[in-house]
C-alpha cells in the first residue's frame, strides 16, 4: 500500500519535478570556448555563435570571411550583437546602408595581426598600441586590482574604451576579445570629425568665433567633449545668438574652451583605468588663463558600463560650480577616435552665456 502511495505522490509531483530540473539547466549565456573543445578558426566561431551573429554578418559582406579563417595568426575584437545594437545596427542588411570601404575598414579595425593574449599585455598600462588590418592601431589598456576593490574585477582590460568582457577566446588561427561596444575611427581630425557632423554646428561656430577652431587641425592630442545643437539650443544658445555675440563682452574659454582638454588623449576608460593606480576618478583642467577648470569624472555602473559628467569649476579648491552639468550614460556617442585626438559627444552643456560674460 506505501510503495503504491509514494509511486502516485512521485507522478503527482513529476511536472514540477522537470520544471525545477530544466529551470536549474537553463543557460542564458552561451560559453565562448571549452577547454581544448571543439576549437575552430576565426570566422567560423564567430559565425557558429549566437552573441556574434552581428558581427559575422559584417564580416560576410565585407568579404573577408576567407581573409579571417586562414592561418594568422589574429586576435578578433569582437562586439557583441548587443554592441552593435547600440550603435544602431539591428540586422544584417543595416550593414547595407553602409559604405562598402567603411564596412571592410571597420571590420578590419576590429582585427590585430598578430595573437595578443591577456599575458602578453602590459599590466597597469594605458594606451599599449597593436596595429590591425585597417592599418589602422587600437590603444590595449590593462589593470589588476590589488585593492580589494569588489566593484572593479581584476585584470581589467579594454581596446578603445571597449570592455573585453569575454578574454583569451581560443582560436586555430588566433584569439578572440569579446567587446561590450564597438570601437569607432574617423580618418582624419577633431575638427574634420566636428566640420563633416551637421549637429555639432553651432558647437564649431562658437569655436571659430572665440579663435579655438584652428588648433583642431594641429597635431595635439586632443579630447573634445562636443555638446549637439540640441544641448545648446535647450541652454538658450543658438546659431542666431552665436552669430550675434561680440567675443570681447564673454569670456569664450569659458563658453566653449572648456569642452576642450588640450595635450590629453583620454578614451572614458582611461579615468577608471587610472583608478587603479591609486588616482582619484576625478580629472581637472586649468581653462587657459584663468582659475576656472574644466572638472571630467567618471562613474562604473553596476552593469560594467561608464559614464562621464563634465562641469565647470570656478576653482581648483572649493565647491563652486557653474549650475549647467553635462552627463553622458550612452557608451555609443564616446569615444570616436581620430588621427589627433578623441571626441566625447554631450548631450548637455557646462556654461551660459551669464557664466561667460565679462
Amino acid at each position: 500500500m506505501s510503495a503504491k502511495l509514494s509511486l502516485k505522490t512521485l507522478f503527482c509531483h513529476l511536472p514540477v519535478l522537470l520544471l525545477l530540473f530544466f529551470s536549474a539547466c537553463k543557460n542564458d549565456e552561451l560559453e565562448l570556448v571549452k577547454e581544448n573543445e571543439n576549437i575552430s578558426s576565426g570566422a567560423d566561431f564567430i559565425k557558429n555563435n549566437y552573441q556574434l551573429s552581428l558581427f559575422s554578418a559584417a564580416i560576410e559582406k565585407a568579404g573577408l570571411y576567407e581573409q579571417l579563417n586562414a592561418a594568422g595568426p589574429f586576435t578578433f575584437l569582437a562586439p557583441s550583437d548587443a554592441a552593435f545594437n547600440a550603435y544602431g545596427i539591428f540586422r544584417a542588411s543595416d550593414f547595407d546602408k553602409m559604405n562598402p570601404d567603411s564596412l571592410k575598414m571597420l571590420v578590419q579595425g576590429h582585427v590585430l595581426r598578430q595573437r595578443v593574449l591577456l599575458q602578453d599585455i602590459p599590466v597597469n598600462g594605458i594606451d599599449v598600441r597593436y596595429a590591425t588590418l585597417a592599418g589602422t592601431q587600437v590603444y590595449a589598456s590593462l589593470a589588476s586590482n590589488f585593492g580589494g576593490d569588489v566593484s572593479r574585477p581584476i585584470n581589467t582590460l579594454y581596446y578603445n574604451g571597449a570592455l573585453v568582457t569575454r578574454k583569451d577566446v581560443q582560436l586555430t588561427n588566433g584569439t578572440l576579445q569579446l567587446l561590450n561596444k564597438v570601437m569607432k575611427y574617423s580618418r582624419g581630425t577633431v575638427q574634420d570629425w566636428l566640420n563633416s557632423r551637421a549637429e555639432y554646428s553651432i558647437f564649431v561656430s562658437g569655436l571659430k568665433k572665440f579663435g579655438l577652431w584652428d588648433k583642431l587641425a594641429t597635431k595635439g592630442p586632443y579630447t573634445v567633449f562636443a555638446p549637439t545643437n540640441a544641448a545648446f539650443t535647450t541652454a538658450g544658445i543658438t546659431a542666431e545668438i552665436i552669430e550675434a555675440l561680440k567675443p570681447e563682452a564673454y569670456n569664450g574659454n569659458r563658453l566653449f574652451g572648456g569642452y576642450i582638454l588640450d595635450e590629453r588623449h583620454f578614451f572614458i576608460s582611461d579615468i577608471d583605468i587610472l583608478y587603479y593606480f591609486g588616482n582619484p576618478t576625478i580629472y581637472l583642467k586649468e581653462l587657459e588663463n584663468d582659475i576656472w577648470c574644466t572638472q571630467l569624472t567618471v562613474n562604473r555602473e553596476n552593469d560594467k558600463t561608464l559614464n562621464y559628467g563634465l562641469r565647470l569649476k570656478k576653482s581648483r579648491t572649493g565647491s563652486s560650480f557653474t549650475t549647467s552639468i553635462a552627463r553622458n550614460k550612452d557608451m555609443a556617442t564616446m569615444d570616436y577616435l581620430t588621427d589627433n585626438g578623441l571626441v566625447h559627444s554631450s548631450p548637455g552643456v557646462i556654461a551660459r552665456l551669464t557664466d561667460a560674460r565679462k
